[in-house]
């Protein structure tokens, strides 16, 4: 995605965990419908943050806001996250996808030198400093992930979703 020299449009209508909430800064629009949520359980679970989150969200959202997601893992709505900067604009529910591809095309039918073009000059100043914050992520993930204290805290996380199963199963007995 960081080097694409393509228009990066991400359409989200659903819940967005981990790398559905990360990636979404190195789009270029981001569409979401009002019941979307965000959220980023890296602490949770023992490891990293990820999709150069680690430099985008601050730099897009605020320290403060960033933090909220990938420290303290909260879950955010699409407004919040429209009001924070990393989501473009809230589309209504009703023709989500439609309205998505509406712009979509509406972009695609533009001069597609031009669209390259000022792409390319958006991304000049921030590409290597992506790569980098990609590549320093992508090493801490590899370790942290190996790590005994990622283990504990998937397997700590797993058991809590079976019980979480359980109990809703028996619930509709």
């Amino acid at each position: 995605m960081i080097n694409s020299n393509k228009i990066l449009v991400a359409a989200v209508n659903g819940p967005a965990p981990s790398w559905g909430t990360t990636s979404l800064a190195l789009a270029d629009l981001v569409y979401a419908s009002p019941s979307a949520v965000f959220f980023t359980p890296f602490v949770k679970l023992g490891i990293a943050a990820e999709a150069c989150s680690s430099i985008t969200f601050s730099k897009i959202m605020g320290h403060q806001k960033a933090a909220s997601l990938l420290l303290a893992g909260d879950k955010m709505t699409a407004n919040e996250l429209e009001n924070a900067g990393l989501v473009t604009k809230v589309l209504p529910m009703q023709d989500f996808l439609e309205n998505v591809l509406e712009i979509c095309y509406r972009i695609a039918s533009q001069p597609p030198e031009a669209l390259q073009l000022n792409k390319s000059l958006l991304m000049r100043t921030s590409r290597q400093e992506l790569l980098d914050a990609n590549e320093a992520e992508l090493q801490i993930l590899r370790t942290k992930a190996q790590s005994p204290e990622a283990r504990s805290a998937v397997n700590a996380f797993v058991s809590d979703q079976g019980r979480k199963k359980q109990k809703k199963a028996q619930s509709k007995l």
